[in-house]
């Protein structure tokens, strides 16, 4: 009796293993741990600085002291008035401006009459004043006049408004401990009115500085 064995099936007809994907799932598992790591290592470096401070800045605001003849008080004239004056006298005065701050200055002036005829001779308009800068004196008494010098005011008849401007343009300027002299001539016109007898008046100036020098 022959026997019958069954013939091994081919391998080319046999069926392809399967792989799980359990071994790649944990190579791209590993990956991804490995690029997150490499992620959390890339935080805040810490740098080196450097100081150095400014100091020793300092503001101090300068002074204005304007003064006449070394005085910030008001200055009584000793040769500007004239009493017993006539027609065509003159009297003179040299003042010393002074900038005692510590700031330069430019300077301006106004002034007038006042007293209870001031009205009179303004309304005659007979007492002239003439301001020169760096002027002298000559002579005395009542034929006092200013000589030389450059005319800040030349022969302006004095008002009873003592705001009156005189000298508009800002003169200066004068530096810290700076001088300028000023030679005032007060003249009694010649053509002054016989109704001015015996009638009197005073003149007040006030000479404002400034620490605008532009």
């Amino acid at each position: 009796m022959s026997s019958h064995v069954a013939p091994r099936p081919s391998r080319r007809g046999r069926a392809p293993r399967r792989t799980t994907s359990w071994g790649s799932a944990r190579l791209r598992a590993l990956l991804g741990l490995g690029l997150v790591g490499v992620l959390g290592t890339s935080g805040t470096f810490a740098f080196w600085t450097d100081d150095v401070v400014i100091a020793g800045t300092t503001f101090t605001a300068g002074t204005l002291d304007l003064q006449v003849n070394n005085t910030d008080v008001s200055v009584s004239t000793t040769t500007l008035g004239m009493s017993v004056m006539v027609p065509g006298n003159t009297s003179a005065e040299v003042l010393t401006l002074k900038n005692n701050g510590t700031a330069p200055l430019k300077w301006t002036m106004v002034g007038g009459l006042t007293g209870t005829d001031a009205a009179a001779f303004d309304t005659a308009g007979s007492l002239k004043l003439t301001v020169s800068a760096g002027g002298t004196r000559s002579g005395s008494g009542n034929s006092a006049t200013c000589t030389g010098g450059t005319a800040l005011v030349s022969a302006v008849a004095l008002t009873a408004t003592t705001s009156t401007s005189l000298v508009s343009t800002r003169q200066g300027p004068l530096v810290a401990a700076g001088t300028q002299t000023l030679c005032f001539q007060v003249t009694f016109d010649g053509a002054a009115p016989s109704s001015l007898q015996g009638k009197t008046t005073n003149a007040t100036f006030t000479v404002t500085g400034t620490s605008d020098v532009s």
